[in-house]
């Protein structure tokens, strides 16, 4: 009967990562592209080689081998292949963390917090090298909870190694090790370097140099917003969100997450001095969730296993039948809204289960194809990675990599030629701007995409010549261009 409830909430979990492919316009092309370039020339690329604004500006790879990872997932799957993938990468991480702590009559309540947990990862089920991340820390949580099993600790700078190489949250593992190291000290009262517990910790920490850039690579984490110049709404602060009618359904689960993890600490705040490495790691959770919403799947991960240790050793272990009968009708009724597709209408996200591709720039890019359109193109940001693959005998003005740029581009180029129509004409001369690609949903975000698509259809220079759902296109008025133009103008009208 047990069985049955992690069955059905491990089900539910991976049909809610089993759905369109959502982020097909920000990262995944860059990285797919990416990772055929790195295993065919068997090398790392440390430079902006898709920009003609940028060439040449130095761009660490600190997820290089996630991207040669989805790569060849592509290659078995393709696109629907890669969300299968995903969601198996991401079901994987969320069984580690709730199996991290597990004792007998303990089922029910993990149920229980793995269904707060639930419903904030679904906010982050992307196609991206983040993904191994949240698989690695579920490894760190399995094993260090289970402490008993000291054999498994030696997989730990492996792991690292790997981490290192696939994603930027790979310092999340020699901090949790460290907090791990601090409750290991307060236990046995001594350290001694020869100690396997505490080598293993020094090894964690030197494999993060084996990377192609060694410790710029090592540090990368501590530097990468010393040239961010731009907002990204993955970088705002998930209580910062409002302005945006951003989806809540995840953000209320991560507010109740948050209070049962305090609620947890106090009622077993009688053994906090053996749960001081619970009490580090969800800390850094709250802390990171806190800062960025693209963190919050690392505090649901933490969380999972620090509340289920807190209730349980404070004597909180439901296993009444009718509340296990309850929680089975209930997760039946959750998959049913899943698969159906109601509980991402309910919850105002833009997805429905199943593998479904969007469209998105296909007939904007045929488009530009079949007229024999060329660059240089200006792009915006939410534009540049479909176009990199896509398109790529043509360069991009930008892409989804801010730190990719230089910051005075982005703020004195990028953004003061969007919102100043002088500025348009000055560097649109400078770059010898011939074509337009704009991603339409930028709109939402940022004031300058308004005022941009507002100037640029009143601009005489320019002629609207596609439009769509997602990508309009402007092409500048010459005489290699006219007969395009004539041939396709729309009639702007952009208030």
């Amino acid at each position: 009967m047990r069985w049955i409830l992690f069955i059905l909430l491990f089900s539910l979990f991976f049909l809610f990562s089993i759905h369109t492919l959502t982020d097909i316009n920000q990262d995944i092309g860059l990285h797919l592209v990416l990772g055929e370039k790195i295993l065919k020339e068997k090398s790392v690329p440390q430079i902006n080689l898709f920009s003609y604004t940028a060439p040449d500006f130095p761009t660490p790879n600190h997820h290089w081998l996630g991207e040669v990872f989805l790569y060849l997932g592509s290659l078995f799957g393709g696109l629907r292949g890669l969300i299968i993938f995903k969601a198996l990468v991401l079901s994987g991480a969320f069984i580690l963390a709730i199996f991290a702590f597990k004792k007998k009559g303990g089922d029910v309540l993990a149920v229980f917090m793995g269904l707060n947990a639930i419903f904030i990862l679904i906010d982050r089920t992307y196609v991206r090298p983040e993904i191994f991340s949240f698989l690695f820390l579920g490894w760190y949580l399995f094993v260090l909870f289970r402490q008993d099993s000291k054999k498994l600790l030696f997989t730990l700078p492996f792991i690292q190694l790997i981490w290192v190489n696939t994603h930027i949250y790979f310092f999340i593992g020699p901090v949790i090790y460290a907090i791990f190291l601090i409750q290991y000290y307060i236990t046995i009262k001594t350290f001694k370097l020869k100690d396997q517990t505490i080598l293993i910790g020094l090894i964690i920490a030197l494999v993060n140099f084996i990377n192609p850039t060694s410790w710029v690579g090592a540090l990368y984490p501590v530097f990468v917003f010393n040239n961010y110049a731009i907002p990204i709404l993955e970088n705002i602060s998930p209580f910062g969100l409002g302005a945006y009618s951003y989806p809540s359904l995840a953000l209320w689960a991560l507010s109740i997450g948050m209070v049962i993890s305090v609620i947890g600490f106090i009622v077993n705040r009688k053994k906090i001095k053996n749960n001081i490495f619970e009490l580090g790691i969800i800390i850094i959770g709250v802390i990171l969730a806190l800062i960025m919403i693209r963190n919050v799947p690392i505090f649901a991960l933490i969380m999972l296993p620090v509340n289920i240790k807190n209730f349980y050793e404070a004597g909180f272990r439901p296993n009444n039948k009718a509340i296990v009968f309850g929680i089975i009708i209930l997760l039946f009724i959750l998959i049913q809204y899943v698969t159906n597709s109601k509980i991402y209408e309910m919850a105002r996200y833009n997805r429905t289960f199943g593998l479904n591709i969007p469209t998105y720039g296909e007939n904007a890019i045929r488009f530009i194809k079949e007229n024999n359109l060329h660059g240089p193109i200006f792009n915006n940001i939410n534009a540049g990675s479909y176009l990199i693959w896509k398109l790529p005998e043509e360069k991009v003005f930008v892409d989804t990599r801010p730190e990719a740029y230089p910051d005075y581009f982005i703020r004195d180029e990028y953004i003061a030629m969007q919102k100043d129509p002088e500025k348009w004409e000055t560097y649109s001369e400078k770059y010898n701007i011939n074509l337009v690609f704009y991603a339409w949903i930028e709109t939402k975000y940022t004031d300058w995409a308004n005022a941009f698509l507002k100037n640029i259809s009143n601009n005489k220079n320019w002629g609207l010549v596609y439009l769509d759902d997602n990508i309009t296109i402007f092409l500048k008025n010459t005489p290699e261009n006219s007969e395009i133009i004539e041939k396709y103008l729309i009639e702007a009208n952009y208030k």
